[in-house]
């Protein structure tokens, strides 16, 4: 569904069966909350030495093409604008990482791999935070240094019970108030380099996410 003004789509929406029943038999919606989100754009593009004046530092950025709607929160809500409703506040709690793209490498002549770490720090800081992660595919990797039982990983896995490199489908996992959480991969499963994506989240402040990358180590 869209709501269009002449050829531009300013709301684009996908109505679940229920809404879809709804709207065919004339009832309203009744929307009662939402969330915003911006992902796709890049802030890099902001351009204050931009020659047409401060009108145009952020054209760029507004010219960027509008990702169409996608029901999967991983997608198309991966980076969620925070907010309570208040007025006139001008910053909120949010996430960093100490590394938001490390590399999982293979260690030399063997077929095992370096851990990393995941190290979230929040703003304004808080002592012995805990955070939520939210790792979007489990397959090939192992985590450590955490209590199992914060750990849920889906289907018939846990961490006893990992999924494999050559499972056919990604396996999300979910990892429970952790002050840090230790990736590996598992040995000699990785065939090709991949990239995965974890979300580091807390209730009150705003996301951040890592991409982390695998390097192949099935060969020593």
């Amino acid at each position: 569904m869209g709501l269009l003004d002449n050829d531009t789509v300013i709301v684009d929406a996908i109505l679940t069966k229920v809404g879809r029943q709804k709207l065919a038999n004339g009832q309203p919606l009744g929307v009662t909350q939402y969330a915003f989100g911006d992902t796709g754009v890049d802030y890099t593009l902001y351009n204050a030495d931009h020659p047409s004046g401060s009108d145009s530092y952020g054209s760029a950025i507004t010219s960027l093409p509008m990702l169409e709607a996608v029901p999967d929160n991983d997608v198309f809500l991966r980076y969620r604008l925070y907010g309570e409703g208040e007025r006139n506040v001008q910053n909120f709690s949010f996430i960093t990482v100490e590394n938001s793209a490390p590399t999982i490498t293979k260690v030399a002549g063997e077929t095992i791999s370096n851990p990393i770490n995941i190290i979230p720090n929040i703003f304004p800081n808080v002592q012995a935070s805990k955070f939520n992660f939210t790792v979007l595919d489990m397959r090939g990797l192992s985590v450590s240094n955490i209590d199992s039982g914060v750990v849920n990983i889906n289907g018939d896995f846990g961490v006893d019970n990992l999924p494999p490199f050559a499972h056919p489908e990604p396996v999300k996992a979910t990892i429970l108030g952790a002050g840090q959480i230790t990736l590996n991969a598992q040995p000699q499963q990785i065939t090709a380099q991949r990239a995965i994506g974890i979300e580091v989240s807390r209730e009150g402040a705003a996301s951040a996410f890592v991409t982390v990358t695998i390097n192949t180590n099935n060969v020593a």
